[in-house]
């Protein structure tokens, strides 16, 4: 069995600010991020996969998050190709990842994310801006995983009594 978290990256500055890719988090978002990152801090095994994509607002959570995990940001796995990236793209890369993780971690942006989510569990779901989806799969390869291999063991949202 794995556990895939699936996370959409914290609150950002308004669309038409700056180029797409470059906002960067609200500090609603940086706080959400870091509140996500201590919350998750027991459920991080160590050096299991961190794939982001390349987007400022998604680095800056996941530089986050590591930070209250206590882990060096430079083990970050910027996935160039993940920005806005589709659920069948996501899921290419997780079913390459080392099987010696019994976890893994993506950061992204929707509707991929929630699509991906739907697709493993075969439930709806739309994480919000610093949701995170802890997905059962019941696999014991990550290359097994394809859609209804997943259980949705909990959603959890900044408004959630987890998160401010």
């Amino acid at each position: 069995m794995k556990r895939l978290f699936v996370v959409r990256h914290g609150k950002a500055v308004p669309y038409g600010s700056c180029p797409d890719i470059e906002r960067v988090l609200t500090p609603r978002g940086k706080d959400g991020a870091t509140a996500l990152g201590k919350w998750t801090a027991e459920a991080r095994e160590a050096g299991a996969p961190l794939l982001v994509s390349p987007a400022s607002r998604t680095r800056e959570t996941a530089v986050l998050m590591f930070a209250e995990w206590g882990e060096s940001p430079s083990r970050l796995q910027i996935q160039e190709d993940a920005y806005l990236a589709s659920d069948r793209a996501w899921l290419n890369w997780i079913n390459a990842w080392d099987d010696s993780h019994e976890s893994g971690w993506i950061v992204g942006h929707n509707p991929g994310l929630s699509e991906l989510v739907e697709r493993l569990t075969e439930q709806p779901v739309w994480l919000p801006t610093c949701g995170l989806a802890e997905i059962e799969l019941q696999v014991d390869s990550w290359a097994e995983t394809f859609a209804g291999t997943g259980r949705l063991r909990g959603l959890f949202t900044p408004k959630s009594s987890l998160c401010p």
